[in-house]
């Protein structure tokens, strides 16, 4: 297939969607920014993969590409739509959310670089849990303020088993990665998300409550933040997972 046929096949196909001018517009812009003449029949060819998969996203993500144009990563497309292909394969619904939000998250990382980087971390969390690639995709921005992208692996790995265990942890835990980076070392962070895990307690009707273990999430970094010694903030953390143990009332009054 020649390259204006394959231009041709992904303006038809945009057009399912978006306006022909609009359709035009992303063509052409593909092949200026890209500077790869075969991009478009490999886009198409993802977008059919995508369909495959789910209809739904493929509409979303084909919705999605005047924004993302917009916001400057139309040239990171083929990352974007793998990301997007390794979350449907996963979750639909958090393929829609993926699609509907990662034009701005990307627009607010500068770095070409970057957001390849970034996009390809989101790439191999997926492949383990659609959960924590759309959590960590949201976060992205904050966390590359206070973490180097390329820092990022092990913590995401952390989470990632922390969701295994129980979603509202290991996502809630991605959330504070930026903050726990500077504070604990990665031989600790384990013993003081186990805390949160413990401080889960049936309610009254006998499903979980995570009032308090949401608060130690949000409110312990800060306090152990406070402590200038390392070896003392590790000792802090023994000492409340040997409370949590014991009591989950004692280790909140930490």
């Amino acid at each position: 297939m020649t390259d204006v046929a394959s231009r041709q096949l992904l303006r038809d196909r945009l057009v399912s969607e978006l306006s022909p001018t609009i359709a035009e517009t992303l063509v052409t812009h593909l092949a200026q920014e890209t500077g790869k003449p075969d991009l478009s029949a490999q886009v198409l060819m993802l977008l059919d993969e995508l369909s495959e998969l789910s209809e739904k996203a493929a509409c979303a993500a084909v919705g999605a590409l005047p924004e993302l144009d917009r916001r400057g990563g139309l040239s990171h497309i083929v990352l974007w739509l793998d990301l997007g292909i390794a979350l449907t394969e996963s979750s639909g619904a958090s393929a829609l959310k993926y699609f509907k939000e990662s034009p701005l998250v990307l627009g607010l990382i500068d770095s070409g670089d970057v957001r390849t980087e970034v996009l390809t971390i989101g790439l191999e969390i997926a492949e383990r849990d659609a959960n924590v690639a759309l959590e960590y995709m949201r976060q992205a921005p904050q966390l590359l303020s206070d973490v180097p992208a390329t820092h990022l692996r092990p913590w995401l790995e952390i989470a990632a088993e922390l969701t295994e265990i129980n979603v509202v942890v290991g996502l809630e835990f991605v959330r504070h990665i930026g903050k726990l980076v500077s504070i604990l070392p990665l031989d600790t962070v384990r013993s003081w998300a186990e805390v949160g895990l413990r401080l889960i307690v049936p309610n009254s009707l006998g499903k979980p409550d995570y009032v308090a273990t949401i608060e130690f999430l949000r409110t312990s970094p800060t306090i152990l933040g406070e402590i200038e010694d390392s070896a003392v903030r590790a000792k802090v953390v023994s000492l409340c997972r040997l409370l949590a143990e014991e009591s989950p009332e004692s280790s909140m009054n930490w």
